[in-house]
């Protein structure tokens, strides 16, 4: 099983407050694809507690889907900001997980075929990487203290 390093994303913040200073992010660019010549790149927050990969709904359009809320495949979602926080549409799709953060291409990618869900509001990310369709095929290794993550091929 192949393991692939990713350095955190340290993200300086103007405070007095040591504990808001700073916070490291596991943050990952992935691509998402429709069909080989619809690719969208987004940097994407890597989140265990998400049950599901989520994304803004603006890459839906991107990606050649008019009209997102399509779907047979739609639900609430709850969370931070409570029950029916937000609504997810799903859509198969693939995920592209690029094997480093300089090369995002897709022949440099492990494609997993997937259910991708559009979210109505904005979460402060481009995309959400859950268990469903990603951390169901990696192990999330976290190493704070040396400034990196990494994503071992679970099969």
């Amino acid at each position: 099983m192949t393991t692939y390093r990713f350095p955190y994303s340290r993200i300086s913040r103007q405070s007095d407050n040591p504990l808001l200073q700073f916070k490291n992010e596991p943050l990952l660019t992935v691509g998402l694809l429709n069909r080989p010549d619809q690719m969208v790149k987004v940097l994407s927050y890597i989140d265990t507690g998400s049950q599901w990969c989520l994304f803004h709904n603006q890459y839906a359009a991107q990606l050649g889907i008019p009209d997102y809320k399509n779907t047979r495949e739609s639900f609430p979602l709850s969370g931070v900001g409570g029950a029916n926080a937000n609504m997810a549409y799903f859509h198969d799709l693939k995920l592209l997980v690029f094997k480093d953060n300089k090369n995002f291409k897709a022949k440099n990618a492990i494609e997993i075929p997937t259910k991708i869900g559009f979210v109505d509001k904005h979460f402060g990310f481009g995309g959400i990487l859950g268990v469903y369709g990603f951390l169901d095929r990696f192990c999330f290794i976290g190493n704070i203290p040396e400034h990196y993550f990494e994503l071992k091929e679970a099969f």
